[in-house]
């Protein structure tokens, strides 16, 4: 009898996953169709397997979940999740998965908004200052591991690590050098002084500069292209008005970007003062991104900022990228190959298990090991992270401090000290540091961290001698202080200033009233003398009767 079975292999099942939106691929979904200012309501729904590791992202307008500012949400299998929106953008925009292997395997479709007609158009928004960036994007020869010290003694010293398959260059293994693409700042116009990092900047690492707005700017991006290859620069979470993809930039090329700033950019009513978003190229999104080119950008409620961008009521802010950067998918693949690898690199099969797993650089912010400088801050400061996420499925993160817990938003306040992470997911927490040290931050998935995706942090002693208060309020991040700081007086909740000002108002009042009593008390005084006179008249008066009246009897 003849065997009709069907012979399976990787490739055949691969073929058969289809990657899809309510069952289509590629932008074939049809009726997604809103109008400008209307209200809708997107309910999303996740099913599958454990590679259901879903960010459903909405380009060209942002959405509240849970009364908090986003342009994705996450789903796994058998969670599901509803957001709002008022688009104010017209035009053909996607919805895709941020998952970078969902994305190049068609899971994307597009939605489409119009004016319609039936309404009078909005008031133009008045934008209040104008904030222009000056940006480069440059190829460098980028090294995850310039320093192997800490590793080898977190690994006591062995003979093997588990980083020599990402370390070393032996075998037909490229090593922890590779050339890539960064965007990097520069001082003005002729691009010719680049922008040096200081004052803690150092620890962006690979990503390019953090980037800042409050509700009501507009952002100028001028970006130059010194790379041999076209890019572009593309920001989630702005007003971007150009139809379609961003410009791209040729390699020469300066093109400027203007990036809108409205309320829908900033943070919901139940975010913090900032909320944290990202921008890239999109030429190929997902070879550019793991080329290198990749930063922060944090979008904030009007006022909130001093003038270096810093929030007014925190002492520091840091941006973490958690990534597997993939080098077998960068455009400089074949070129790191030539340059990196010993002997005749001709030999060499890309497509090796080994090969393409020593490319996985699980990195934050580009370096591993506890390579990233820059995480300096003082006992007793607050600080913000804005953590990031990207990638493909592997991307699963879960964030640990050592040493500090922090406080997030999730429709409330929360306390952790691990916070979850996944691509297209952009957090921030918020942490008052306490315990002088040098602590561990890492992804707490095992593989992950034998990998390399580990960094230290270090918190030094105040600078001065403080007497020791103790005020449990401080452990709140700085909006929810307000609330902890009030003092219940009369049945009601009162702040600082308020009982300041009701504890003056009382004074006077008691003045007032001790003054009015004196009065009084002065006035009952003065009448009781009165009546006690007129008593002491009568008397004397009765007893001169009396006395006259025995004389006239003795006559």
């Amino acid at each position: 009898m003849e065997d009709t079975s069907v012979k399976k292999d990787d490739g055949f099942e691969e073929s058969n996953r289809m990657h899809a939106i309510n069952g289509f691929m590629f932008g074939n979904l049809p009726g997604l169709n809103v109008c400008e200012g209307d209200n809708v309501s997107w309910h999303l729904l996740g099913l599958g397997s454990e590679a259901d590791v879903h960010g459903a992202v909405f380009q060209g307008n942002t959405l509240q979940v849970n009364g908090m500012r986003r342009d994705s949400t996450n789903l796994f299998p058998h969670t599901f999740a509803t957001a709002f929106m008022q688009p104010d953008n017209s035009g053909i925009f996607e919805i895709y998965c941020q998952t970078s292997n969902h994305y190049q395997a068609g899971m994307r479709g597009r939605y489409f908004v119009s004016k319609c007609g039936k309404r009078d158009p909005a008031p133009a928004l008045q934008y209040k200052g104008v904030r222009t960036y000056y940006i480069v994007a440059e190829e460098v020869v980028w090294d995850y591991m310039p320093d192997r010290s800490w590793e080898r003694e977190r690994h006591n010293h062995s003979a093997e690590s588990y980083a020599d398959v990402f370390l070393s260059n032996e075998n037909g293994l490229l090593g922890s050098r590779y050339k890539k693409a960064v965007y990097r700042e520069y001082t003005d116009g002729t691009f010719q002084t680049p922008k040096a990092r200081i004052n803690g900047d150092e620890h962006l690492g690979i990503l390019g500069p953090f980037l800042w707005a409050e509700v009501g700017d507009i952002l100028n991006i001028v970006f130059k292209n010194n790379a041999t290859r076209p890019y572009s620069i593309h920001a989630h979470g702005v007003l971007e008005r150009e139809t379609g993809q961003p410009q791209v930039a040729n390699p020469g090329d300066i093109v400027t970007y203007r990036w809108e700033v409205p309320e829908r950019s900033g943070p919901g009513p139940n975010d913090s003062a900032c909320v944290p978003w990202i921008y890239y190229s999109v030429v190929d999104p997902v070879k550019d991104m793991y080329s290198g080119l990749i930063g922060p950008l944090k979008i904030c409620r009007r006022g909130a900022l001093q003038s270096d961008g810093i929030r007014k009521d925190v002492k520091r802010e840091f941006a973490l990228l958690f990534l597997v950067f993939d080098e077998n998918q960068s455009w400089y693949l074949e070129e790191n190959v030539e340059r990196y690898s010993k002997g005749n690199h001709k030999e060499i099969n890309l497509l090796d298990d080994k090969f393409v797993e020593s490319n996985k650089m699980h990195a934050i912010n580009g370096r591993l090991y506890a390579n990233l400088p820059g995480l300096t801050m003082f006992q007793g400061e607050w600080v913000n992270w804005y953590l990031l996420g990207m990638g493909q499925e592997i991307d699963v993160h879960t964030v640990h401090f050592h040493a500090e817990t922090f406080m997030y938003k999730s429709g409330k306040s929360y306390r952790a000290d691990v916070v979850d992470l996944f691509p297209g997911t952009f957090e921030m927490v918020e942490m008052l540091v306490g315990n002088p040290g040098t602590w561990l931050l890492h992804c707490h998935v095992s593989d992950h961290i034998h990998a390399g995706m580990e960094i230290v942090f270090t918190v030094l002693p105040r600078p001065e001698p403080a007497l020791e208060v103790v005020n449990y309020s401080a452990e709140l991040p700085p909006e929810d202080k307000d609330e902890s700081q009030k003092i219940m007086v009369f049945g009601a909740k009162l702040a600082q200033g308020q009982i300041e000002a009701t504890v003056i108002t009382l004074a006077i009042a008691g003045i007032v009233l001790f003054l009015v009593a004196c009065f009084l008390l002065g006035v009952v005084i003065y009448l009781e003398r009165q009546k006690r006179l007129r008593r002491n008249r009568r008397s004397i008066l009765d007893d001169g009767f009396k006395l006259m009246s025995k004389k006239n009897s003795g006559l």
